[in-house]
C-alpha cells in the first residue's frame, strides 16, 4: 500500500512539474505595436478630417499646456521634469484626438497653414487658415 502511496505522490508531482514546464515554455505574449509615426504628405495637402482632429487635440492641448503652466510657476525647481512630462502629455493627447501624435499636431499647426490648397480642409473643420507672421513679412520686402 506504502508503494502505491509513493508511486502516486510521484506520477502527480510529474505531472505538476510537467504543466509547470509547460506553461514556463510558452511564449511572451507579443509586445504592443508600435505607434504609427506621422510622415508629412508629399503633396502637403491636408485632409478635412485630419484638420477636425486637430481641433479637438487643440483643445486638449490648450487645457494640459494651462495645467502645466500652473504646475512651472509652482515649481520652478522642477522645470526639466515637468517639461518632459508636458512633452508626453502633449504626445498622448494628440493621439487621443486620432492624430499620429504631437508631429502631426505641428505640422497641421505649422506647415500645413502655408499651402493655400488646405483652405478648404481647415474650412470643413470651422478652422481659418492663418499665415505665419515670418511670411508676411517677408511678402512685403517682395
Amino acid at each position: 500500500m506504502k508503494a502505491k502511496l509513493i508511486v502516486a505522490a510521484l506520477v502527480l508531482s510529474t505531472m505538476w512539474a510537467c504543466n509547470k514546464t509547460e506553461e514556463e515554455a510558452a511564449p511572451p505574449p507579443p509586445p504592443p505595436p508600435k505607434p504609427k509615426e506621422f510622415v508629412a504628405p508629399s503633396d502637403g495637402l491636408l485632409q478635412p478630417e485630419k484638420a477636425a482632429r486637430w481641433r479637438q487635440a487643440d483643445s486638449l492641448v490648450r487645457l494640459l499646456d494651462e495645467a502645466f503652466l500652473d504646475s512651472l510657476k509652482a515649481n520652478p525647481d522642477r522645470i526639466a521634469q515637468l517639461t518632459a512630462q508636458q512633452e508626453a502629455a502633449r504626445e498622448l493627447a494628440s493621439r487621443k484626438a486620432g492624430l499620429l501624435g504631437w508631429k502631426e499636431y505641428r505640422w497641421i499647426l505649422d506647415e500645413a497653414p502655408r499651402n493655400p490648397a488646405n483652405a478648404a480642409a481647415f474650412q470643413a473643420a470651422g478652422l481659418s487658415m492663418a499665415i505665419p507672421v515670418s511670411e508676411k513679412k517677408a511678402g512685403k520686402g517682395k
